[in-house]
């Protein structure tokens, strides 16, 4: 005589989780470990004269800056889906979640001590300041130093 099916299903679940490490079955562990890794590269940067493109491989599409009047980039750091440009009058980063350029205005003799991106964020420590882009939201956030 054969046990009620749903019994069954319970009966091999049950041994699914006893022979998985910790009790969590292999299938939600390798979902776990894929949100943790860092994310594919999904942002290509061209730069030509005075106009930036991001190819947004993410939304299939592509952005251009035009800078300013005078306006120079002196560095430029990327990551897999952020880029953050120093220029002469400012900070602009691009992230692919947002789509589009965020500005920061540097302040009058502001001097740009680090420059970093890394995933989906940027970091930047002034003589004044010290910076954050979050590529999440497109925001930049700020504290005195």
């Amino acid at each position: 005589m054969c046990d009620h099916p749903l019994r069954v299903a319970v009966a091999v679940l049950a041994a699914l989780f006893c022979l998985c490490p910790g009790g969590v079955p292999v299938s939600l562990l390798s979902v776990a470990s894929a949100a943790d890794e860092a994310p594919a590269r999904l942002l290509y940067v061209v730069r030509e004269g005075d106009t930036v493109v991001a190819s947004n491989v993410l939304f299939g599409r592509s952005d251009e800056l035009r800078l300013n009047a005078r306006e120079v980039v002196a560095r430029q750091e990327e990551a897999n889906a952020v880029v953050v440009l120093q220029t002469n009058q400012r900070l602009i980063a691009y992230s692919v979640y947002t789509a589009g350029w965020v500005a920061l205005e540097l302040r009058a003799g502001e001097t740009v001590e680090r420059l970093e991106a890394e995933d989906f964020s940027a970091f930047a420590v002034t003589d004044r300041r010290i910076l954050n882009f979050n590529g999440r939201n497109g925001r930049w956030s700020q504290s005195s130093r």
